[in-house]
């Protein structure tokens, strides 16, 4: 009897503590971080030395081995970035490669109008390096953006400033030095230049999420941070079907620590899904998404 009554104990206390959290979080303001490292290989990414992004992996979620690209879809930056900010293929978007021509993308809008469909005093601020993205993807529904060409700091840098300094609700940041890397020397995790501008990012990227922790309302805020990267490479290219080019990372990592966990395949599209949940955003659009949510609600 002894025994039974102090099992009740412990599973009340543990009840006690989840309920706890479900409470503390839900009085915080949800944001996202979603950072894109165009022509990141995964294979790659776990060879190259990323203290940053390993502590983010090790409070969440490494996916290896999801999918950019099904159907035959080019392994292009153009459908790429489409599938992953939309959360459809092309065959929807209409996107097919890096002409642009035939986009959908007024009737398959990014993940940020879709949130404002529920919740119009959303914030959404971009960092681009690839100005495409801007252009053709988000059009004019962010609320600031910048584009840069240099591949150095200076776009971690005011990324960083602006995350410091700004009343946001999610950001979006594209770093395009992996990709220039892979085309100039190759795609493959033995090339050295390679995986340096990898560690490269890495650095930014460890920049960037220090600024969030150090926000003056952090405290109050409930941050949901995704990578990823909207292809992989092959040689000294992408564009086709082979795994190389079709394998991408996703990490994910939510403020309260909790496992987040898949047992099925996952894909590019799977993010803007993952994104509603996170904000609680149920909209008319969600219904034509093709892909699903990687963590609970």
């Amino acid at each position: 009897m002894y025994h039974e009554n102090m099992v009740k104990i412990k599973v009340a206390r543990r009840f006690i503590v989840l309920l706890s959290i479900f409470y503390f979080l839900e009085g915080k303001e949800k944001k996202l971080l979603l950072i894109g490292i165009d022509g990141c290989r995964s294979d790659a990414l776990q060879i190259a030395s990323t203290p940053n992004i390993d502590n983010i992996i090790d409070e969440g979620l490494f996916i290896s081995n999801a999918l950019c690209s099904i159907n035959g879809q080019k392994t292009k930056s153009g459908p790429g970035w489409a599938s992953l900010l939309t959360g459809v293929w092309a065959d929807k978007h209409g996107i097919v490669d890096n002409s642009f021509k035939g986009s959908n993308i007024k009737e398959y809008p990014p993940f940020n109008v879709l949130i404002r469909e529920a919740k119009d005093s959303l914030k959404t601020a971009a960092f681009i390096m690839w100005e495409p993205i801007l252009e053709h993807i988000f059009g004019n529904t962010l609320d600031y953006s910048e584009t840069f060409s240099k591949y150095d700091e200076s776009m971690a840098v005011k990324a960083s400033k602006y995350i410091s300094t700004t009343k946001l609700d999610a950001i979006f940041i594209d770093f395009d030095h992996v990709d220039r890397s892979g085309h100039w020397f190759g795609f493959k995790s033995k090339i050295g230049r390679y995986t340096k501008s990898i560690e490269q990012v890495d650095t930014y990227i460890g920049w960037i999420y220090e600024a969030i922790t150090k926000r003056g309302t952090y405290a109050n805020e409930d941050w949901l941070v995704i990578i990823t990267s909207d292809h992989g490479g092959r040689n000294r290219n992408h564009g086709g079907q082979s795994l190389e080019e079709k394998e991408v990372p996703i990490i994910i990592k939510r403020s309260n620590n909790k496992q987040v966990s898949i047992s099925s395949q996952a894909y590019l599209t799977d993010i803007v899904p993952t994104i509603l949940d996170h904000f609680d955003v149920s909209v008319k659009h969600k219904v034509g998404l093709e892909g699903i949510s990687l963590i609970d609600p």
